[in-house]
C-alpha cells in the first residue's frame, strides 16, 4: 500500500489543495476536492497511471466543499464508488442544501467561482462511519484506520495507511504551504471547537507516523513537532482574538491576514501565497475564531 499526494490544481493554482491516492487491493482517494477541480484531479491521477474507474472508495475527512464538494459529481460518473464519511457528515452528502447555504454565507459572491455546484450523493453509495470515542477504528479498506479528529469541525476524520506509515490528516494539523513554512490553524466559521481540537492534538501524540499529509498542502515529516506547533498557534490565535474582543478593536483582523501572508512568503513566491489566501482568507479564519469565542461567552 502506498499513499501519493494529488494536486487537484484548484482554479489552475498548484500547491493549494491536496487529494490523496491510496493504492492497494481496494484503491481509494481521500478528499476529491471541489467540483471546480475535478478535471485537475483526473489529470493528476493520470500522471500516476491511474484512471477514475480505478477508484473504489472515497474517504472524506469532512464535508467542507474544498474537500468534498466534488463527491456527488464523481459518484454520478462512477456509481460503483463507496463514500465513507463520519455519520454526522453523511446527511450533508445526501442533501447538501444546508451545507451550500452555510458556505455561501462565508464566501459570498466568490462561492460559485471557488467551489462550483454541489450535487447529492445517492444514499446507497454512502457508508457512514461511527467513531468509538477517540480510539482508531478499522475501515472496510484493508490497512487503513480512521481516527476521529474533531476541532476544525466536529465530524472531522483522519486516516492512517498503516503499511505506508502515512497519516492523512485533512485539516487537523493545520495548513502547511511549503516544507519548513510555518503552519497555521484553519478556523473558518461556523464550527470551530478549540478544546476539542486541542484534545485531538493530544490524542494524536500516540500515532507518530513516518510522514503525514495535509489538505493544504502535501506530505511532511516531523509529525510531533508539527503537533506542538499547531497547538501553540491555535492557542495563540484564540488568545489574540479574545484580546481584540475584550478591547473592542477588531483592526487586528487585517493585521493577522498580512502577517500570515508575509510569513509564508519566505517559503513560497508571494504571488502563489496570495493566490491561496485570496481563496482561503486568514481574515475569515479570524472570523471563525471570533464566532467560536462569542458563542462560548454566551454559553
Amino acid at each position: 500500500m502506498t499513499v501519493a499526494p494529488i494536486d487537484v490544481a484548484h482554479l489552475g493554482l498548484r500547491g493549494v489543495i491536496s487529494s490523496y491516492w491510496i493504492d492497494g487491493p481496494e484503491p481509494a482517494i481521500v478528499d476529491p476536492g471541489p467540483s471546480t477541480s475535478l478535471d485537475g484531479l483526473e489529470a493528476s491521477l493520470a500522471e500516476l497511471g491511474v484512471g477514475l474507474p480505478d477508484i473504489r472508495h472515497v474517504l472524506l475527512t469532512h464535508v467542507h466543499l474544498d474537500h468534498a464538494g466534488g463527491t456527488g459529481h464523481l459518484v454520478s460518473r462512477l456509481p460503483h464508488l463507496q463514500v465513507h464519511v463520519h455519520t454526522d457528515g453523511a446527511p450533508h452528502m445526501a442533501d447538501p442544501e444546508r451545507l451550500v447555504a452555510s458556505t455561501r454565507r462565508t464566501f459570498g459572491e466568490a462561492h460559485d467561482r471557488l467551489w462550483g455546484d454541489v450535487t447529492p450523493v445517492p444514499a446507497e453509495c454512502i457508508r457512514p462511519w461511527e467513531p468509538a470515542g477517540r480510539a482508531p477504528a478499522s475501515m472496510p479498506i484493508p490497512g487503513v484506520r480512521a481516527f476521529a479528529t474533531p476541532g476544525h469541525i466536529s465530524h472531522h476524520v483522519s486516516y492512517l495507511a498503516e503499511a505506508d506509515g502515512t497519516f492523512v490528516a485533512g485539516d487537523a494539523l493545520g495548513v502547511i504551504l511549503a516544507p519548513g513554512a510555518p503552519s497555521y490553524p484553519p478556523t473558518p466559521p461556523p464550527s470551530v471547537d478549540v478544546p476539542a481540537w486541542l484534545e485531538t492534538l493530544h490524542t494524536l501524540e500516540s500515532v507518530d507516523p513516518d510522514t503525514f499529509g495535509v489538505s493544504h498542502f502535501g506530505i511532511h515529516d516531523d509529525f510531533m513537532g508539527r503537533l506542538s506547533e499547531m497547538r501553540e498557534r491555535l492557542s495563540a490565535l484564540r488568545d489574540r482574538v479574545e484580546a481584540a474582543l475584550e478591547s473592542g478593536n477588531d483592526s487586528d483582523r487585517d493585521v493577522y491576514e498580512d502577517e500570515i501572508r508575509e510569513a509564508i512568503s519566505v517559503f513560497r513566491p508571494r504571488e502563489e501565497v496570495d493566490g491561496y489566501f485570496d481563496a482561503f482568507s486568514a481574515a475569515v479564519d479570524w472570523d471563525g475564531m471570533r464566532l467560536y469565542l462569542e458563542r462560548a461567552a454566551r454559553a
